[in-house]
Order: structure tokens, then sequence, then C-alpha cells
């Protein structure tokens, strides 16, 4: 397996694992240990869920892409395209995360939330598409 592959993968789940933690400090901090009991958009709790909750939902994802990737390419190099795609997709979930934990309101787009959303959706798909390409 590549190790672009590999160390994208391992980013992603530190990336959710920490939110995950995240979440328990804020749990504590704020008193709001109740499942569901954030409602206020604006507040740290509903920041910290919908930020773990967002990259929980496309980790898995993700390095499911990444692997099936690594078995397209399997004895040759990803080159620089896959490799650029890979990283940019891995880089925009931080981002997104960030924007989820820094904005104003969750209600609002934020940039950090919007290109991290952009760069997961378009790269994700042109990765899938150019690994369909690459076993037909």
């Amino acid at each position: 397996m590549h190790s672009t592959l590999i160390l994208c993968s391992a980013a992603l789940v530190i990336l959710t694992l920490l939110l995950g933690f995240w979440v328990s400090i804020t749990r504590g901090r704020t008193k709001t240990i109740a499942y569901g009991a954030a409602t206020d958009p604006t507040g740290p709790m509903m920041k910290a869920e919908r930020a773990h909750g967002n990259a929980a939902e496309y980790t898995a994802l993700l390095i499911g892409l990444f692997v099936i990737t690594g078995f397209a390419y399997a004895g040759r190099d990803l080159g620089i395209a896959v490799t650029s795609l890979v990283v940019a997709i891995t880089l925009s979930r931080f981002l997104h995360a960030l924007g989820c934990l820094v904005c104003a309101t969750l209600e609002k787009p934020h940039p950090l939330k919007a290109l991290g959303a952009l760069v997961t959706y378009v790269g994700g798909l042109a990765l899938a598409i150019m690994v369909i390409g690459k076993v037909l």
C-alpha cells in the first residue's frame, strides 16, 4: 500500500478521535451531558458535536476510497494527480472541522466549511472516477 494513502487514512482517524475527545471535554466544560441536548447553533457543544459527527461520517468513506485506490494502483506509482487529490481531500476534512469549530453559527456558511466540503465532494468524486478508469 502506498505511504500517502496510509498516512492520510491515519490522519483522518486522528482527526476523528481528537474531535471526539474535544466533544468529551466540551461536555464536561459546558455540563451538557445528555446526547442531543445541545440545540444552540452558536454554542460550543453543538459546534463540537457537528465537527465530530461530520468527520465521522466521512472518515470511513474516504478511508475506503483510499484503500480501493491502493488496490487499483498496486505496484504502480500513484502519480501527482492522485497523490495531490488524496492529500487535498484529507486537508479539506481538517479545514471543514476547523470551520465548524470557529464559525459564529452553524446556521450560516463559513469559508472553511464551504471549502472543506467542496474539496471533499469534488476531490472524492474525481478520485473515484480515476480509480474506475484505472481498472477498466
